[in-house]
């Protein structure tokens, strides 16, 4: 193997085995040493609870979805931006809130922007003390605002992350992503204890309304990542509220997921062009660490894999290497039209493999400039 090959190889396994390997077993000891702040005195009441989703063509499931919201308690207002819907969403949603007592604001732009222009919107149009965040295909398990604003009314607390479930529907087949959200939880968890529970998950978040900064229109499946990442940045500690729970169905077969991924890839590559301020670890070192560990590290490494793969290509004894790595990806890539079950190690294998070979090309595609602001919903079982 050449020595390009050969470097780069070696530092997408080692940024491997770090964020996966030791850092989380890291993070979880140091987490065990920090004093719980869940008694911490409450700090003044954040009255105002606004809920705010965007939503492109989702009549399917916006009705119940505004029914779940309703039945929770201590919501003062539900906004939903409807982006450029072809279908009755809108229309949809404004029968499920009928007679309600809480306000449901429907808000329809004719044309389709994107999601991050939704959410500036519907934040600066806010009066709330607290914005609670949540995606369409959400359930909310009952009490989810309550424990959020809990969390967010702690002393220092700007943004809570809540705890998100996945449920094997039955028009899906078995995948491992319950499995892999699991791991990913237990280290949400432990960063909220420090303080910096590094990016939230779209389904079920909650920040102080003048904490929540806009985000450029193109931004491309990084809200729920770049909104509570500011607050940390401002001095603010992002928590992790484990009794605010939500459901959602799992990916209805590793294709659904890989192109999500692929969509978080080109986020990903627009955070790592623009938000340089996050490698200062001088002003925000444990911040610094986390993002570096469990992003950066994660983003990085299938992308320089695949750049081993191609530069072996240019060596005769490692071009056969080279090729080889690459037929396998492009096998993996092909196998998604036939929706394998994934039972097993063989499985879990699979679906690592095929997931970062997407975000790979999602994030090489973010950092030559690319953006997706409009998107469309994974499809769920």
């Amino acid at each position: 193997m050449n020595s390009v090959s050969a470097g780069l190889a070696a530092l997408a396994f080692a940024l491997f085995v770090w964020s996966y390997g030791v850092y989380p077993f890291w993070i979880v000891r140091r987490a065990a040493r920090k004093r719980r702040g869940a008694d911490d005195p409450a700090g003044p009441t954040l009255r105002g609870r606004e809920v705010i989703l965007a939503a492109a063509d989702e009549e399917e499931v916006i009705g119940a979805r505004v029914r779940d919201l309703l039945a929770q308690a201590g919501v003062s207002r539900i906004s939903i931006g409807c982006d450029g819907s072809a279908d009755a969403t809108a229309l949809r949603a404004r029968e499920a809130a009928a007679s309600s007592p809480v306000p449901v604001r429907v808000v329809e732009y004719p044309a389709r922007r994107g999601k991050a222009a939704v959410l500036n919107d519907l934040i600066r149009e806010s009066e709330a003390d607290l914005l609670v965040f949540t995606d369409a295909n959400t359930r909310f398990d009952a009490g989810a605002v309550e424990a959020l604003a809990r969390a967010c009314e702690r002393p220092g607390v700007g943004a809570a992350c809540g705890r998100l479930l996945f449920e094997q529907g039955s028009g899906g087949r078995e995948t491992p992503e319950s499995d892999f959200w699991d791991r990913e939880t237990r280290l949400k968890e432990a960063e909220g204890r420090l303080g910096v529970c590094l990016g939230a998950n779209g389904a079920i978040y909650a920040v102080r309304r003048e904490l929540a900064t806009s985000l450029s229109p193109d931004t491309t499946s990084m809200d729920d990542f770049l909104i509570p990442v500011r607050v940390a940045r401002d001095g603010w500690r992002v928590v992790f509220a484990g009794d605010a729970v939500a459901r959602e169905d799992s990916a209805r077969d590793v294709g659904a997921e890989a192109s999500r991924r692929f969509r978080i890839g080109i986020g990903a590559g627009q955070v790592l062009r623009r938000e340089h301020w996050l490698l200062d670890a001088s002003a925000h070192p444990t911040l610094t660490l986390a993002y570096l560990s469990r992003k950066v590290a994660r983003w990085i490494a299938p992308l320089l894999a695949l750049l081993a793969a191609v530069a072996a290509l240019a060596g005769r004894e490692t071009r056969p290497w080279g090729a080889a790595a690459l037929a396998l990806v492009a096998v993996l890539a092909a196998a998604l039209l036939l929706r394998p079950g994934l039972r097993g190690l063989k499985g879990r294998l699979y679906y690592f493999a095929v997931l970062n070979a997407a975000l790979a090309l999602g994030v090489a595609a973010g950092l030559l400039g690319y953006s997706r602001p409009v998107w469309t919903r994974t499809a769920r079982s």
